[in-house]
């Protein structure tokens, strides 16, 4: 994968391979006839020696820089490039995200829980130049009124409630909003 391609403070946005985690995701933040189906977003930093690092959050470790050629042996099932359509502080974004670097997952996607998950992290690391906005999350098929039955073993087994309607991103609200355009596809099916 040359490096010119990538530019600081671009996003992938990413489908894992199928497991129960990533299908509750997909399925309680697409819309009828989306064709999103992201559950993972990530922040690309460009050094100046042209070496690509990857920003994000994890569940099993929290948030975490890598190198690009280590997040390309996660083996994910769709990365897809994007990149803001207006100017940026690129560089501020990028030290935004590394300030955040060594916390804890938010499992539990709540606002005032510690740590951040992956959505939560871009939009932290976009403060000095957001262009993200907050909607309200929820937990349930669009077609449904009632949380998805993982959602509900999930939250029972974190013991917490479920942030239903509270404010918050996923990824699939993120690559909706009118501000990024796709570059490219990274990684296909």
């Amino acid at each position: 994968m040359p490096t010119e391609l990538f530019k600081n403070a671009d996003l992938l946005f990413i489908t894992s391979r199928a497991d129960a985690f990533a299908n509750a995701i997909v399925m309680s933040t697409t819309t009828a006839g989306q064709h999103l189906h992201y559950d993972h977003v990530a922040l690309v930093e460009v050094t100046a020696k042209h070496q690509v690092f990857v920003l994000h959050a994890l569940p099993k470790s929290g948030s975490i820089r890598e190198p690009y050629a280590a997040f390309q042996k996660r083996h994910y099932a769709l990365v897809d490039l994007y990149r803001v359509q207006h100017p940026l502080q690129a560089e501020l974004i990028i030290a935004q995200a590394k300030s955040q670097l060594g916390q804890v997952y938010n499992h539990s996607y709540a606002p005032t829980a510690a740590g951040y998950y992956c959505a939560d992290f871009i939009f932290a690391a976009f403060a000095s130049d957001q262009i993200f906005t907050l909607r309200p999350m929820s937990f349930k098929a669009p077609t449904q009124q009632t949380l998805l039955p993982f959602w509900r073993a999930y939250y029972a087994q974190l013991g917490c409630a479920v942030p239903e309607g509270e404010l918050g991103l996923n990824p699939n609200a993120m690559a909706r909003q009118n501000c990024l355009r796709k570059v490219t596809t990274l990684v296909a099916p």
